[in-house]
């Protein structure tokens, strides 16, 4: 009976190992038959360094140390290649490309500067013109107001002008026509008559004498418009005398027809106090 069970476990033991071995055998064929690939993605970037030549040759070098875009010989004192340098920096770095770089906006920027100042200057050029035309307008209107006021102020003057009286002056050497003269003498006549009835007692016992100037306005109608003193005797008493002597002569006649084209008369003349109590004129 031991027997019998000892020979069914090892039936059973030796059963469970091929059966493991089988499975591990199949699984081992089905990893080998599976392939894994790699999700598809973008293509590492290759990049390659490439050294600026400054100078073209014609030869090419035997054994280039570096890739350039011309032959260059190689030339320096250095024992080993080195790579070239420069201490200008590149406008732009790789990481920028497709960007505009920054020199290339510093170049372009003077030139939106200079759009936008054109576009600024026309508005500007129109301001400008717009105030150089007030500024030229500006001289005009003053100008026109200048020349309104000086016509105002003539025709003021010619109003005023044409109030004026037309005055006849005379005197001793411009009384020329007939009837000025004859005007001038009569006049004269009757100062001296009514001066010389009216003499000055006062000028006769102190002895005073002298000469006085007078200028006589008469109207038209012969009455006294003024009396004035033109040259002083240097006595108070013979000025009022010769004063008082044309006005006690008023009025006198009217101005003839032949002087009738002036509004007024003024008679010049000169008045002598002379020693002998005697007025006369000169």
């Amino acid at each position: 009976m031991e027997n019998l069970i000892e020979s069914s476990w090892n039936t059973t033991d030796e059963r469970l190992r091929k059966t493991f071995s089988a499975a591990l055998i199949f699984h081992l064929i089905m990893l080998i038959g599976v392939s894994f690939t790699l999700p598809s993605g973008s293509s590492p970037s290759v990049s390659m360094e490439v050294t600026l030549a400054h100078y073209k040759s014609d030869e090419a070098p035997d054994s280039a140390d570096f890739l350039a875009q011309a032959n260059q010989l190689g030339s320096g004192d250095q024992s080993e290649a080195s790579q070239p340098t420069t201490d200008q920096l590149s406008p732009f770095e790789g990481r920028d490309q497709g960007q505009m770089p920054q020199l290339q906006q510093e170049r372009d920027e003077p030139q939106t500067q200079t759009l936008l100042a054109s576009a600024g200057d026309t508005s500007n050029s129109r301001t400008n013109d717009k105030q150089a035309e007030d500024l030229t307008t500006q001289p005009a209107q003053i100008a026109d107001r200048d020349i309104g006021a000086i016509r105002a102020e003539l025709d003021r003057l010619q109003r005023a002008y044409s109030k004026l009286p037309r005055v006849l002056r005379m005197t001793s050497a411009s009384a020329k026509s007939a009837d000025e003269a004859a005007y001038m003498h009569y006049f004269e006549q009757r100062v001296e008559q009514v001066g010389n009835v009216n003499y000055p007692q006062e000028a006769r016992t102190q002895r005073i004498y002298g000469h006085v100037q007078l200028v006589v306005a008469l109207l038209a109608n012969g009455s006294i418009k003024r009396i004035e003193v033109s040259k002083t005797s240097g006595s108070r008493l013979l000025d009022q005398a010769a004063v008082r002597s044309v006005q006690l002569a008023s009025p006198y006649k009217p101005f003839p027809l032949e002087l009738r084209n002036s509004d007024e008369i003024h008679i010049i003349r000169t008045w002598q106090y002379q020693s002998n109590n005697v007025l006369t004129t000169n």
